[in-house]
């Protein structure tokens, strides 16, 4: 009988699989499967990827599996497949990628409960009321529909209230209909219970799956998914790797968002590995926004999508009007006189205010009369945050808290003022402006509480504020009927930022929120304050809408050979020397350059030098097409561990980045 080997990833941050014999006594084991192993001196768990002929040509002595766990594969050939392309594609270790892929308590070896037993009873699907479809809708819907047995991507490109919702939930009743499962992923988890409560019918099995369930729970639904007792899940990023037997559509809710590229450990976005997914598997898969990504409507006009417009609101309700204050001259002015009025305005007929501001704490910088101070950070050389109500000092950036005794450190004068503002810092401003009014403030310092958001955004819809102050956590996707205003402010610093996506995701914030405003049966209003109306970005987005934004955006950036026109990879080294990660990085320029089909830009330090007590250096690797892009960092990654002090540089890859940090 010939001796066969398992390929097997360990949950580690490494590159490759490892080689374990199977016993003779193991007849069984399959691809899929966990097992126990020895890995170095201890005792871990493994997936096996592949079993493959043991050649007596291997060397090195193969250590056997220890034990099976699982009697049948808990991993399906699609999620391995899947698994492997990411690992692959992002060049990420192949242990993290199946550290995100399954829950904890698969990796700490904890037995599946027996198979659940499916019920053959017919159950009967109850949709609740009709509601009046728009002609757009109906049009979405059919053109959908069509494509519904086959892979197709679909960007629902939609203005915030058309009701693009409406359109997912008519496309998952025909998915049901089919006895197939639905997985809808949205950027942030404070989404889901919104989304849930919109689908959740008579008879209809939701599960979510997001970070933030307990272990347990995440077990529970991880194994009712597999075993097709779900019929819609709802989760964030990591819930494009469940094994889903049944899988029929992905849903992809706000597909411009960042928040579905993962920036720790494995390096992916889940917009994109859904795609490939849903291609692999031959079903459709939708792209749902209101402002679209730059990489998404590229590869609309390389018809690589089908883009499906949709340009009114339910109901034939009016969009927002926009008003731009400019504040150039209002130096002393934070909330200017026409917002405090409008304010005063929506109050008396009864109607919500909201304030948007994407920046938390009391204010950005503060300092000394005296002498100058300003905290910053050790670690990250940074300027430190000031939290007035908890009297505290954070970094934004590595998390270091310092306490505040409201003295300068350096001199101990009390003479101490800010610079800039926050949320802490509106929300004061307006108590004192509306003392007798119910103000709240929602950003992720207020919002810590399990359950918490939950509460807080259900308050909102039965108008027990007045006024809410928050950040992007109120931007995305929710409905607030009784918002009729919203007051953005203090973006300017971002209209100069180096960062590539930057101008890009101020757009998309701005139409976003925006579109808070308004969405019930009553006129919105949007208040817009800037010290640089006449910003050639800006004065384009209010004019001519963000379409033809996008246009300018996509037409400039060809001409400067950036992405997505160009295809970028990111090879990050992060070292307590700066000197000691530029020099990694050189050396890995130096196996790189002799392919004349590249650009290399670096090495060069990211946005943020120093994080965390680590300097963060980059190199850009540019190509125009992917495949070679990849096939010359593949080829490299192997080179590295012969490159000088390489063990004492933290560094990573990244394809397609959005930052560099």
């Amino acid at each position: 009988m010939k001796k066969k080997i398992a390929k097997i990833a360990i949950i580690k941050p490494l590159h490759n699989l490892f080689d374990y014999e199977v016993p003779d006594t193991f007849k069984d084991i399959t691809p899929g499967a966990r097992v126990f192993v020895e890995f170095g001196k201890k005792i871990v768990v493994g997936f096996i990827v592949s079993i493959e002929d043991l050649f007596k040509s291997k060397s090195y002595n193969i250590k056997p599996i220890l034990e099976i766990i699982d009697k049948s594969p808990i991993l399906d050939d699609e999620t391995l497949k899947l698994i492997l392309w990411v690992s692959s594609y992002y060049h990420s270790p192949i242990g993290q990628v199946f550290g995100i892929a399954t829950p904890s308590y698969l990796r700490q070896g904890k037995i599946l409960p027996e198979k659940l037993n499916i019920s053959k009873k017919q159950e009967t699907y109850l949709f609740g009321k009709n509601i009046l479809l728009t002609s757009e809708q109906q049009k979405a819907i059919k053109t959908i529909k069509n494509s519904i047995n086959k892979y197709e991507c679909f960007l629902l490109d939609g203005i915030t209230g058309s009701g693009k919702t409406e359109v997912y939930k008519n496309i998952q009743k025909e998915i049901y209909k089919k006895k197939l499962q639905t997985l809808i992923i949205v950027p942030e988890k404070n989404l889901i219970p919104e989304l849930k409560e919109y689908f959740n019918t008579k008879n209809m099995k939701i599960a979510e799956y997001h970070s933030t369930l307990t272990p347990k729970q995440k077990f529970i639904n991880w194994n009712l998914i597999q075993n097709c007792k779900i019929d819609i899940i709802i989760g964030t990023r990591s819930s494009v790797f469940l094994k889903i037997p049944k899988l029929g559509l992905i849903i992809i809710d706000e597909e411009h968002d960042v928040s579905f590229k993962n920036n720790t450990e494995a390096k992916y976005n889940a917009r994109d590995v859904a795609i490939f997914r849903s291609k692999n598997k031959n079903i459709p898969i939708i792209l749902g926004s209101a402002t679209p990504s730059s990489e998404t409507i590229f590869n609309v006009n390389n018809n690589k999508y089908t883009r499906i417009k949709m340009r009114s609101r339910v109901n034939n309700k009016a969009l927002p009007t926009l008003k731009v204050i400019n504040m150039s001259n209002r130096k002393k002015e934070i909330v200017s006189e026409d917002v405090i009025a409008s304010i005063k305005e929506r109050i008396y007929k009864k109607e919500q205010t909201l304030i948007f501001l994407n920046r938390r704490g009391y204010s950005p910088i503060i300092t000394c009369r005296d002498c100058s101070w300003i905290p910053s950070c050790n670690n990250c050389n940074l300027n430190m945050t000031y939290h007035k109500n908890k009297k505290l000092l954070i970094c934004h950036h590595c998390g270091k808290v310092n306490k505040y005794s409201g003295k300068c450190i350096n001199c101990k004068s009390k003479d101490i003022f800010s610079l800039g503002e926050g949320t802490e810092k509106i929300e004061e401003i307006i108590k004192n402006k509306f003392p007798d009014k119910n103000i709240i403030r929602i950003d992720s310092d207020s919002t810590k509480k399990k359950g918490q958001t939950e509460k807080i955004f259900n308050d909102i819809r039965n108008n027990k504020y007045d006024i809410l102050i928050g950040t992007q956590m109120l931007s995305k996707g929710h409905n607030f009927p009784n918002v009729t205003l919203v007051v953005i402010m203090n973006i300017d610093q971002i209209l100069f930022s180096p960062r590539l996506k930057a101008i890009e995701q101020l757009a998309q914030q701005l139409i976003q929120v925006s579109g808070r405003a308004g969405r019930g049966n009553k006129q919105g209003e949007v208040i817009l304050q800037t010290s640089y109306p006449e910003n050639q970005d800006l004065d384009c987005l209010i004019k001519n809408g963000y379409e033809d934004w996008m246009k300018n955006l996509l037409s400039l950036r060809s001409s400067l050979g950036l992405p997505p026109h160009r295809n970028w990879g990111l090879i990050q080294a992060k070292s307590r020397k700066y000197s000691d990660a530029e020099n990694f990085l050189n050396n890995i320029k130096n196996i790189i350059i002799k392919n004349k089909e590249i650009e290399i830009f670096g090495p060069m330090p990211s946005i943020m030098q120093k994080k965390a007590n680590l300097y963060n250096v980059n190199l850009v690797i540019q190509a125009k097409n992917k495949t070679k892009l990849n096939y010359v960092i593949k080829d490299c990654i192997p080179s590295i561990k012969d490159i000088p002090y390489s063990n004492k540089i933290r560094w990573s890859v990244d394809i397609d980045p959005i930052d560099y940090d």
